[in-house]
């Protein structure tokens, strides 16, 4: 029998600003069994109105986005989020993400941050064609 394992690195982070806002996040790598449950933690810090995040970087590629703090609205934010939640917790303020059942396909990077404020839109930004004046 083979056994599966997932690896899930996370990055230690801990970001200090003038303000003293700091945002520590679970260090060095992780492995867990394909199937188990996964967990990393994100504790943090801020002045204002707190809005955390998680990104994901996988192998040769760039960190995206892969969950807010805010509800998943459509379907093609549930898919990007592959089974992963966080919930923001106010006092200690965390933002711990878990997956009740790892893949292999999990295994990259991951980094919480933490903003003050955030934009809500709900459309897409769209570029002009550039005009041409003869």
């Amino acid at each position: 029998m083979f056994l599966t394992w997932v690896s899930v690195f996370a990055i230690f982070s801990t970001l200090e600003q003038t303000y003293g806002n700091s945002v520590t996040q679970t260090e060095g790598t992780i492995t867990v069994r394909e199937g188990k449950p996964v967990l990393l933690n994100c504790s943090y810090k801020i002045s204002g109105s707190p809005v955390p995040f998680w990104y994901v970087q996988y192998p040769h590629e760039a960190p995206r986005l892969l969950l807010a703090e805010y509800e998943a609205t459509d379907e093609e934010e549930r898919k990007r989020r592959r089974g992963f939640s966080a919930k923001q917790e106010r006092n200690p303020t965390s933002f711990h993400l878990n997956k009740n059942s790892s893949e292999i396909s999990d295994s990259a990077l991951y980094f919480c941050a933490v903003g003050d404020t955030v934009t809500e839109t709900h459309r897409r930004a769209a570029q002009k064609p550039t005009e041409w004046l003869i």
